[in-house]
């Protein structure tokens, strides 16, 4: 009798002890936190998009109203208004980009707008973007400092936005699988030397440009870094040439945010850097991996995530094309270019993620007390016989 309070009471602890790993596993991390008004508040927004100079903001583009174009192409209309502001702060990102070239992947950052048609069920308009800590994460920044200025720039933002709309409502969107150790897709392409920097630009981009329009994909938005720092006479000289193209699939869109996942395009557009370190004839090209959507939204559907990857695959095949090499990304800690013989994989050399090591320090404590709790077992029976 004895001895089966002594196992009732060893597998109740270890039970909890496991149910503690399990919970821990499945610990739920903030991708986003959209805020709410009732009613269609396309009138208000547009107010605000026009101060938000006033805090040093400017926007790169504005796609309004993507589900006109939807239902124009498609014969679809899911939602009532879906509308993008590529939002940038000029000044305050400079020493970011300085410091980290990656920092060009949420620049600028897309302050997403929607309503969903009025079922009687949400009436509301959202607005947001992802959370700065989500978009450091995809980056893979490391440096503290940088870190903290980059959620103090945002943060700007998100206090204009609570003061001109004063929002009623929140909806928080969560996920519990990590983000990609490397959320950054990296290229590299070494040119033929020339002092003609801008002929080269000009040259690359029509060729750029033309090669993503044959894929059914639209530029969505273009910023020259290095120009609008020349013309503002601020330092920007790490860089002979700096800039982002904002990249948009209108089929792949569709079939997410028009059907049933408004919220995935605080994703979109994807902001793809280009850079040319100073005095090289490297030209390189970084963008956010469509995984990221996958695990910080919670995809469930097989065929749709098939489907995200083959669009993302699709822009993999297109800078190959035009010459480019993949980078190996160490954890988002240091690139080197792949090897030419693997050139279509991504080799994670040294993952610096501390959400991957936790999560596999618990699995590894829950394996442990499973096979201690079956020993356990065994030696009790042994002792019962």
């Amino acid at each position: 009798m004895k001895l089966n309070n002594v196992l009732l009471t060893l597998m109740l602890v270890i039970g909890i002890a496991q149910a503690d790993v399990q919970s821990n596993m499945a610990e739920a991390l903030l991708t986003a936190e959209l805020r709410g008004s009732e009613g269609n508040k396309e009138a208000e927004i547009d107010v605000l998009i026009k101060k938000i100079d006033t805090i040093g903001y400017s926007t790169v583009a504005v796609n309004k109203h993507l589900e006109t174009h939807y239902y124009n192409k498609f014969q679809e209309k899911n939602v009532e208004m879906l509308s993008f502001f590529s939002m940038l702060n000029k000044e305050k990102i400079r020493p970011l980009l300085l410091a980290n070239p990656d920092f060009g992947a949420y620049t600028p950052f897309n302050f997403l707008v929607y309503k969903t048609l009025d079922t009687g069920f949400d009436n509301n308009t959202w607005y947001g973007h992802l959370d700065s800590d989500t978009m450091l994460d995809i980056i893979g920044a490391k440096d503290e400092g940088n870190k903290k200025a980059f959620k103090e720039m945002v943060a700007d933002f998100d206090t204009f936005v609570k003061k001109e709309l004063k929002p009623e409502l929140t909806k928080k969107f969560e996920h519990t699988k990590p983000l990609p150790t490397n959320g950054l897709i990296k290229f590299v392409k070494t040119f033929e030397a020339t002092d003609d920097i801008e002929t080269f630009m000009e040259e690359f981009i029509m060729e750029h440009d033309g090669n993503f329009a044959k894929r059914n994909f639209i530029i969505a938005g273009f910023i020259d870094m290095k120009f609008e720092y020349d013309d503002m006479e601020l330092e920007f000289d790490k860089y002979d040439a700096y800039w982002i193209s904002q990249l948009c699939h209108f089929k792949f869109s569709n079939s997410i945010f028009n059907r049933g996942m408004p919220e995935a395009g605080m994703f979109a557009p994807c902001s793809i850097y280009f850079y040319i370190p100073k005095g090289t004839n490297e030209l390189h090209v970084g963008y956010a991996s469509v995984d990221n959507w996958v695990n910080a939204l919670n995809f469930k559907d097989q065929k749709r995530i098939d489907y995200m990857k083959t669009i993302d695959s699709e822009v993999q095949k297109a800078f190959e094309e035009m010459g480019f090499v993949k980078v190996v990304s160490a954890g988002n800690t240091s690139d080197k270019i792949a090897p030419k013989a693997n050139t279509n994989v991504v080799k994670e050399t040294s993952p610096d993620n501390k959400s991957n090591t936790e999560l596999e320090t618990l699995k590894k404590e829950l394996e442990k007390a499973k096979s201690e709790l079956k020993t356990l077992k065994e030696k009790i029976k042994g002792l019962l016989e």
